[in-house]
């Protein structure tokens, strides 16, 4: 049997396990992968879709500009 179960917080898997009806001494496979994403890549995608909708360093300079 194969269930993929997304989200699930590392707090909720023993009970999780429970839940499923799973005995202590049965194996199974489990896959874990890190569902954050670091702060640079975000600013990176955020970056990449300003420059698409036309966004240059002249434009971003004039905006980042202190005006008190």
């Amino acid at each position: 049997m194969k269930q993929v179960l997304k989200n699930i917080k590392v707090s909720e898997i023993s009970a999780l396990i429970a839940q499923l009806g799973f005995s202590p001494e049965q194996e199974v496979n489990l896959t874990i992968e890190e569902n954050s994403e670091s702060l640079i890549s975000i600013m990176d995608k955020v970056g990449k879709k300003a420059q698409a909708k036309g966004l240059t360093e002249d434009k971003l300079t004039e905006l980042l500009v202190d005006e008190s």
